[in-house]
């Protein structure tokens, strides 16, 4: 649960040196993984009068173009079950570091070499805590207003999910005991538990209902991978939740640290 990989961008650069009039150049290309917006800044100066020479641009790209349901659809066929199954495998082993986050990386990572060693396009890696195409965003409901959601925005096996500053109570009841001390009474017990998750990522790997059922790590185990059902409806009290496809990482495209010939 620890917030480990949430950077706010991902980048590249390119540095070039043109020694016949000691110019020096640094292009840089950011993008943006709230957005996936990409922006790229080009800074010149003279080896001889960095501070008296130095010049500096930008060039700012919108976000890829939305997927249709079709799109959603085959991305889900391709990627899905595989992401599943792989995270369902790891079930009672410790992933990397033990943190929720490095589960979907790894599987994200050591899926993409698969899908390229067989000619196929690759799974878009989790960029900081966005791990493809949104599909669904909610906070937690007053009773009964997120009913019906994850059917809505078709959440399948596979999906990513991120929660954040989430907590979900639940009572659970007990095995009916004896009441001392008076005859033929029995009663009923219950126990209440409660999970609070500041930044958590797992693999949605069912839904029920309103409910999802996730592989997870260092949540219901601790360090550890297992698996824990989220009641987004009833159960869950306050908090966010974002919901991923995994696409190809063709949606977005190469992010190239060029200048000249790239609008």
């Amino acid at each position: 649960m620890k917030a480990l990989g949430p950077c706010t961008s991902t980048y590249n650069w390119f540095w070039e040196q043109n020694f016949t009039d000691t110019t020096k150049t640094l292009i840089c290309a950011v993008r943006w993984t709230d957005t996936k917006a990409v922006t790229k800044i080009r800074v010149k100066w003279k080896r001889s009068n960095p501070l008296g020479t130095v010049t500096a641009e930008q060039k700012h790209y919108p976000a890829p173009a939305p997927l249709s349901d079709e799109d959603l659809d085959k991305a889900h066929r391709l990627y899905g079950a595989n992401i599943a199954t792989w995270a369902e495998e790891t079930v009672g082993t410790t992933v990397g570091d033990g943190e929720c986050w490095t589960l979907i990386h790894r599987a994200l990572l050591d899926l993409a070499d698969t899908y390229r060693q067989y000619g196929k396009e690759p799974p878009l890696v989790s960029q900081g805590r966005s791990h493809g195409y949104p599909i669904l965003s909610l906070t937690a409901p007053t009773l009964g207003s997120n009913s019906g959601l994850l059917q809505l925005a078709d959440v399948r096996r596979g999906d990513i999910v991120e929660l954040k500053s989430a907590h979900f109570q639940f009572v659970k009841e007990e095995k009916p005991e004896k009441v001392k001390g008076e005859w033929g009474k029995w009663q009923k017990g219950a126990g209440e538990k409660n999970i609070r998750l500041s930044h958590h990522t797992a693999v949605i790997k069912g839904v029920d209902r309103d409910a999802i059922i996730v592989v997870e790590q260092n949540g219901s185990v601790q360090g550890g991978v297992g698996v824990e059902r989220y009641d987004l409806c009833g159960a869950m009290k306050s908090g966010h939740v974002e919901v991923y496809r995994v696409v190809g990482e063709g949606w977005e495209g190469a992010l190239v640290a060029n200048w000249e010939g790239d609008d």
